[in-house]
């Protein structure tokens, strides 16, 4: 999913109108109560069904001690490499995550139901969502886990040095940014979630500390560009050490 063009560089000239008739003001992480779980029939079961499927095919359980915060909101930023990297994040982090994802996979007749069941946020690429990003805001100003992949993608809108969008949600909502990083042991699809699903690959997740960022009603370029660039300093760290420790 393309996260470049969908940002503002900052707010004085990227929102224009659409801050001016609906702002998003500043909100403290200790102000609103945590939701236990999704809401709707389908969620227990799907999230209970994912934890047996990355228990049996990648060798992954849940972290005894989360470095995810047990409340408040929460930016979990990972890098990506496989369709199966969603699903890791929801068995480990010990809340549910709503993801950002691309408007066309969203859609899908058959399985829109399942990321509307994780309350997934569809993004069109290629074109600047506001939409998209006011949703984000909203679910972290209601103490929601939000989880990004800041390359953008598995195909051809991928950025390896991170969008600076990650850096203007992390710096307009001040929520805490979780790094994390998954490296898969044997094969991973970039392109079937059937062979995701079914050919068993061991995955290595590793999560960092809690960053933290002044927050900004207006993040300008700098700050966004210096807050995207730590966040993927930190996941390369990550994704080091989780190497040196397979090598």
């Amino acid at each position: 999913m393309t996260l470049r063009s969908q940002w503002p560089d900052s707010d004085s000239h990227g929102m224009g109108k659409h801050q001016q008739e609906s702002p998003h003001l500043p909100f403290s992480v200790c102000t609103l109560p945590v939701p236990a779980k999704q809401s709707g029939l389908a969620y227990p079961a799907l999230n209970q069904l994912n934890a047996w499927v990355c228990r049996l095919m990648y060798g992954v359980t849940p972290f005894k001690d989360s470095p995810v915060p047990s409340e408040g909101p929460a930016l979990i930023v990972c890098d990506h490499t496989s369709l199966g990297d969603p699903l890791v994040l929801l068995a480990t982090a010990g809340r549910p995550v709503r993801f950002l994802m691309a408007e066309e996979i969203y859609s899908h007749a058959l399985i829109r139901w399942v990321f509307e069941a994780f309350c997934c946020i569809p993004v069109q690429r290629g074109r600047r969502d506001i939409k998209a990003i006011r949703t984000m805001l909203d679910g972290l100003a209601a103490n929601e886990v939000i989880g990004l992949f800041p390359e953008g993608g598995l195909d051809r809108n991928r950025l390896d040095e991170g969008h600076p969008g990650i850096g203007y949600l992390a710096i307009k909502s001040g929520a805490p940014v979780i790094p994390a990083s998954i490296v898969w042991e044997g094969p991973h699809s970039t392109t079937s979630m059937v062979q995701t699903l079914f050919i068993p690959s061991k995955a290595l997740i590793q999560y960092g500390e809690p960053l933290h960022f002044p927050q900004e009603s207006k993040p300008n370029k700098d700050s966004m560009q210096s807050c995207t660039k730590e966040i993927m300093k930190q996941i390369e760290t990550l994704r080091e050490s989780i190497l040196l420790g397979v090598s």
